[in-house]
Protein backbone atom coordinates (compact mmCIF):
# COMPACT_ATOMS: atom_id res chain seq x y z
CA UNK A 1 0.00 0.00 0.00
CA UNK A 2 1.64 3.24 -0.76
CA UNK A 3 1.34 6.13 0.81
CA UNK A 4 -1.36 9.13 -0.27
CA UNK A 5 -2.39 12.28 1.34
CA UNK A 6 -5.95 13.49 1.46
CA UNK A 7 -6.85 17.37 2.60
CA UNK A 8 -7.04 16.06 6.32
CA UNK A 9 -4.80 13.21 7.02
CA UNK A 10 -1.85 11.07 4.94
CA UNK A 11 -1.99 7.69 5.29
CA UNK A 12 1.13 5.72 5.97
CA UNK A 13 2.49 2.23 4.69
CA UNK A 14 3.48 -0.19 7.46
CA UNK A 15 6.08 -2.47 5.94
CA UNK A 16 6.82 -5.68 7.64
CA UNK A 17 9.68 -8.18 6.32
CA UNK A 18 8.29 -11.85 5.35
CA UNK A 19 10.02 -13.52 7.89
CA UNK A 20 8.35 -11.19 10.10
CA UNK A 21 4.81 -12.03 8.61
CA UNK A 22 3.85 -14.94 11.06
CA UNK A 23 5.50 -12.86 14.13
CA UNK A 24 3.50 -9.74 13.75
CA UNK A 25 4.39 -6.66 16.28
CA UNK A 26 2.35 -6.42 18.43
CA UNK A 27 0.59 -10.02 18.19
CA UNK A 28 -1.76 -8.42 15.70
CA UNK A 29 -3.61 -6.65 19.04
CA UNK A 30 -4.49 -3.46 18.78
CA UNK A 31 -1.84 -0.01 19.26
CA UNK A 32 -2.87 2.07 22.18
CA UNK A 33 -0.75 4.86 22.25
CA UNK A 34 2.34 6.00 19.95
CA UNK A 35 4.93 8.39 20.42
CA UNK A 36 7.30 10.41 17.71
CA UNK A 37 10.76 11.09 17.73
CA UNK A 38 12.08 14.43 18.06
CA UNK A 39 13.22 14.07 13.98
CA UNK A 40 10.15 12.23 12.95
CA UNK A 41 11.94 9.39 11.43
CA UNK A 42 11.16 6.92 14.62
CA UNK A 43 7.48 5.77 15.97
CA UNK A 44 7.57 4.15 19.83
CA UNK A 45 4.12 2.21 20.33
CA UNK A 46 2.35 0.64 23.18
CA UNK A 47 0.03 -2.33 23.30
CA UNK A 48 -1.83 -2.69 26.46
CA UNK A 49 -3.29 -5.97 25.07
CA UNK A 50 -0.32 -7.64 24.32
CA UNK A 51 2.19 -6.08 26.89
CA UNK A 52 4.78 -5.11 24.49
CA UNK A 53 6.56 -1.98 23.14
CA UNK A 54 7.45 -1.51 19.98
CA UNK A 55 9.68 0.98 17.52
CA UNK A 56 9.77 1.74 13.99
CA UNK A 57 11.22 3.60 11.55
CA UNK A 58 9.94 5.59 9.04
CA UNK A 59 11.16 6.20 5.58
CA UNK A 60 11.24 9.63 3.41
CA UNK A 61 8.69 7.91 1.28
CA UNK A 62 6.45 7.54 4.68
CA UNK A 63 6.70 3.93 4.87
CA UNK A 64 7.22 2.34 8.25
CA UNK A 65 9.44 -0.52 8.73
CA UNK A 66 9.38 -2.69 12.00
CA UNK A 67 12.71 -1.92 13.97
CA UNK A 68 12.32 -3.86 17.22
CA UNK A 69 10.37 -4.60 20.44
CA UNK A 70 10.42 -4.45 24.28
CA UNK A 71 8.22 -7.70 26.10
CA UNK A 72 7.40 -7.99 29.59
CA UNK A 73 10.80 -10.52 29.88
CA UNK A 74 12.88 -7.33 28.64
CA UNK A 75 11.32 -4.99 31.15
CA UNK A 76 11.85 -7.31 33.99
CA UNK A 77 15.62 -8.25 32.99
CA UNK A 78 16.35 -4.13 32.48
CA UNK A 79 14.63 -3.11 35.67
CA UNK A 80 14.61 -5.37 38.49
CA UNK A 81 17.95 -4.50 40.63
CA UNK A 82 17.83 -4.30 43.91
CA UNK A 83 19.06 -1.03 43.23
CA UNK A 84 16.14 0.56 41.21
CA UNK A 85 13.19 -1.70 41.88
CA UNK A 86 11.65 -1.37 45.60
CA UNK A 87 9.44 -3.93 45.38
CA UNK A 88 10.07 -7.17 45.60
CA UNK A 89 8.08 -10.10 42.63
CA UNK A 90 6.85 -6.95 40.92
CA UNK A 91 4.34 -7.36 38.05
CA UNK A 92 6.45 -5.77 35.35
CA UNK A 93 3.12 -6.49 33.01
CA UNK A 94 1.43 -3.64 35.29
CA UNK A 95 4.18 -1.49 33.01
CA UNK A 96 1.90 -1.79 30.44
CA UNK A 97 -0.20 1.05 30.33
CA UNK A 98 0.03 4.83 29.39
CA UNK A 99 3.82 3.87 30.24
CA UNK A 100 5.22 5.11 27.05
CA UNK A 101 6.26 8.62 27.18
CA UNK A 102 8.98 9.30 23.92
CA UNK A 103 11.32 8.17 22.15
CA UNK A 104 15.30 9.96 21.04
CA UNK A 105 16.70 9.82 17.81
CA UNK A 106 18.66 7.09 18.55
CA UNK A 107 15.71 4.84 19.15
CA UNK A 108 15.77 5.13 22.82
CA UNK A 109 12.35 5.08 25.42
CA UNK A 110 11.24 6.67 28.07
CA UNK A 111 8.86 4.58 30.18
CA UNK A 112 6.86 5.95 33.52
CA UNK A 113 7.02 3.89 36.20
CA UNK A 114 5.42 4.19 39.59
CA UNK A 115 7.55 5.54 42.50
CA UNK A 116 6.08 3.92 45.01
CA UNK A 117 7.52 0.98 43.20
CA UNK A 118 10.59 2.03 41.94
CA UNK A 119 14.31 4.34 42.91
CA UNK A 120 13.08 6.26 40.01
CA UNK A 121 9.79 6.89 38.57
CA UNK A 122 10.84 6.82 34.48
CA UNK A 123 13.36 4.74 33.14
CA UNK A 124 15.43 4.87 29.49
CA UNK A 125 15.80 2.04 27.58
CA UNK A 126 17.70 1.33 24.76
CA UNK A 127 15.23 -1.04 21.83
CA UNK A 128 18.28 -2.29 20.51
CA UNK A 129 20.43 -3.60 23.17
CA UNK A 130 17.72 -3.31 25.79
CA UNK A 131 19.53 -2.40 28.28
CA UNK A 132 18.28 0.61 30.65
CA UNK A 133 20.10 3.88 30.22
CA UNK A 134 22.06 5.41 33.87
CA UNK A 135 21.22 8.85 34.72
CA UNK A 136 23.17 10.26 37.75
CA UNK A 137 22.38 13.32 39.57
CA UNK A 138 21.49 14.45 42.96
CA UNK A 139 17.51 14.92 43.46
CA UNK A 140 16.48 12.14 40.48
CA UNK A 141 14.38 10.01 43.19
CA UNK A 142 10.80 11.85 43.83
CA UNK A 143 7.89 13.09 41.64
CA UNK A 144 8.79 13.45 37.89
CA UNK A 145 6.74 15.94 35.93
CA UNK A 146 8.25 15.52 32.48
CA UNK A 147 11.14 13.65 30.23
CA UNK A 148 11.67 14.09 26.90
CA UNK A 149 14.33 14.30 24.12
CA UNK A 150 15.14 17.34 22.21
CA UNK A 151 16.18 17.29 18.81
CA UNK A 152 20.13 18.00 19.78
CA UNK A 153 19.67 14.75 21.31
CA UNK A 154 19.57 16.33 24.55
CA UNK A 155 17.86 14.49 27.67
CA UNK A 156 15.24 16.84 29.41
CA UNK A 157 14.20 15.76 33.37
CA UNK A 158 11.26 17.68 35.09
CA UNK A 159 11.13 16.83 39.07
CA UNK A 160 8.73 18.31 41.21
CA UNK A 161 8.41 17.13 44.71
CA UNK A 162 10.74 16.80 46.76
CA UNK A 163 13.57 19.34 44.56
CA UNK A 164 11.30 21.22 41.86
CA UNK A 165 14.79 21.25 39.53
CA UNK A 166 15.26 20.84 35.43
CA UNK A 167 17.90 18.44 34.61
CA UNK A 168 19.59 18.64 30.79
CA UNK A 169 21.52 15.33 30.37
CA UNK A 170 23.58 15.11 27.22
CA UNK A 171 25.52 11.95 26.18
CA UNK A 172 28.45 10.79 25.22
CA UNK A 173 30.11 7.55 23.60
CA UNK A 174 33.18 5.61 25.28
CA UNK A 175 34.47 2.83 24.33
CA UNK A 176 31.17 1.82 22.54
CA UNK A 177 29.10 2.88 25.42
CA UNK A 178 26.56 5.53 25.86
CA UNK A 179 26.71 7.26 29.02
CA UNK A 180 24.61 10.25 30.24
CA UNK A 181 25.96 13.25 31.86
CA UNK A 182 24.11 15.60 33.53
CA UNK A 183 25.64 19.18 31.86
CA UNK A 184 22.88 21.65 33.76
CA UNK A 185 20.65 22.06 36.31
CA UNK A 186 17.27 24.81 36.59
CA UNK A 187 15.83 25.52 40.20
CA UNK A 188 12.14 25.38 39.19
CA UNK A 189 9.16 27.84 41.11
CA UNK A 190 7.37 25.26 43.51
CA UNK A 191 4.06 26.78 42.37
CA UNK A 192 3.60 25.14 38.49
CA UNK A 193 1.20 22.79 38.36
CA UNK A 194 1.85 21.85 34.50
CA UNK A 195 4.59 22.16 31.94
CA UNK A 196 5.04 21.22 28.18
CA UNK A 197 9.28 20.65 26.59
CA UNK A 198 9.51 21.27 23.20
CA UNK A 199 11.71 19.57 21.22
CA UNK A 200 13.84 22.73 20.60
CA UNK A 201 13.98 23.30 24.21
CA UNK A 202 11.72 25.63 25.38
CA UNK A 203 10.13 25.04 28.68
CA UNK A 204 6.38 25.93 29.13
CA UNK A 205 5.37 25.94 32.90
CA UNK A 206 1.44 26.60 33.64
CA UNK A 207 0.90 28.75 36.92
CA UNK A 208 -2.73 29.29 38.28
CA UNK A 209 -2.30 32.20 39.92
CA UNK A 210 -5.36 33.76 41.98
CA UNK A 211 -5.83 36.15 39.70
CA UNK A 212 -5.07 34.90 36.49
CA UNK A 213 -3.91 31.69 35.23
CA UNK A 214 -0.09 32.39 33.50
CA UNK A 215 2.39 29.78 31.27
CA UNK A 216 6.34 31.24 31.58
CA UNK A 217 8.84 30.19 28.62
CA UNK A 218 11.94 29.77 29.32
CA UNK A 219 14.89 28.62 27.36
CA UNK A 220 16.67 25.50 28.73
CA UNK A 221 19.66 25.39 26.12
CA UNK A 222 20.69 29.44 27.70
CA UNK A 223 18.44 28.96 31.06
CA UNK A 224 17.15 32.44 30.54
CA UNK A 225 13.74 33.32 30.84
CA UNK A 226 11.79 34.89 27.86
CA UNK A 227 8.28 35.72 28.00
CA UNK A 228 4.80 35.20 29.91
CA UNK A 229 1.85 34.53 28.48
CA UNK A 230 -1.51 35.30 30.26
CA UNK A 231 -4.21 32.86 29.55
CA UNK A 232 -8.26 32.70 29.89
CA UNK A 233 -9.38 33.78 32.77
CA UNK A 234 -11.44 30.73 33.57
CA UNK A 235 -8.81 28.06 31.86
CA UNK A 236 -8.34 25.18 33.94
CA UNK A 237 -4.81 25.33 34.72
CA UNK A 238 -4.53 21.49 36.39
CA UNK A 239 -5.68 20.27 33.18
CA UNK A 240 -4.00 22.18 30.13
CA UNK A 241 -2.18 20.70 27.27
CA UNK A 242 0.40 23.09 25.12
CA UNK A 243 1.87 22.71 21.53
CA UNK A 244 4.07 24.25 19.32
CA UNK A 245 3.46 24.77 15.99
CA UNK A 246 5.74 23.29 12.96
CA UNK A 247 8.12 26.78 12.99
CA UNK A 248 7.81 27.68 16.33
CA UNK A 249 5.55 30.91 16.26
CA UNK A 250 2.39 29.94 17.08
CA UNK A 251 1.68 28.02 20.76
CA UNK A 252 -1.80 26.65 21.37
CA UNK A 253 -2.72 26.29 24.96
CA UNK A 254 -6.05 24.32 25.63
CA UNK A 255 -8.08 22.77 28.54
CA UNK A 256 -11.13 23.00 30.87
CA UNK A 257 -12.86 25.81 31.15
CA UNK A 258 -15.95 26.51 34.29
CA UNK A 259 -18.68 29.37 33.53
CA UNK A 260 -22.20 29.45 32.26
CA UNK A 261 -23.18 27.25 35.36
CA UNK A 262 -21.19 24.05 32.89
CA UNK A 263 -17.97 22.72 31.95
CA UNK A 264 -16.48 23.00 28.14
CA UNK A 265 -13.26 23.10 26.57
CA UNK A 266 -11.26 26.23 24.86
CA UNK A 267 -7.97 26.44 22.75
CA UNK A 268 -6.34 29.66 23.41
CA UNK A 269 -3.51 30.35 20.13
CA UNK A 270 -0.61 32.55 20.96
CA UNK A 271 2.32 34.44 19.07
CA UNK A 272 5.13 33.30 20.45
CA UNK A 273 7.21 36.28 19.62
CA UNK A 274 5.07 38.56 21.05
CA UNK A 275 2.84 36.34 23.78
CA UNK A 276 -0.21 37.86 22.32
CA UNK A 277 -3.21 35.58 21.50
CA UNK A 278 -3.91 35.89 17.90
CA UNK A 279 -7.88 37.15 17.79
CA UNK A 280 -8.58 35.25 14.33
CA UNK A 281 -7.21 32.04 15.12
CA UNK A 282 -8.82 32.58 19.10
CA UNK A 283 -12.06 32.74 17.34
CA UNK A 284 -11.85 30.31 14.64
CA UNK A 285 -10.27 27.22 16.76
CA UNK A 286 -12.41 28.20 20.50
CA UNK A 287 -13.95 24.97 20.73
CA UNK A 288 -17.40 23.40 22.32
CA UNK A 289 -19.76 26.07 23.68
CA UNK A 290 -20.66 25.99 27.39
CA UNK A 291 -23.00 23.79 27.89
Amino acid sequence: MNSSKSEDQTEISIDVPREEKNNVPHGGKKIDRYVLSPNMKCIASESYEDKSFVVWSITDELIVNYDSSLNVNDLEHALNTDKFCKTPDFNFENTFYRQLLGISNCKQVIIKLFDFNFAIDFAIIDIRTKLRQILTAQGLEGETKSVAFLENEDLVVIKLRPVYRGYIFSKSNINGKQKWTCKNSIELEKRFEECYISKKGKLFMGFNITTMPIVMQWDLITRKFDMKYILDLNLNIFAIKMELNSDYTLLAIGGGKIGGGGYGYVVCVYLTKSAKASQLLLDQIRSSKLK
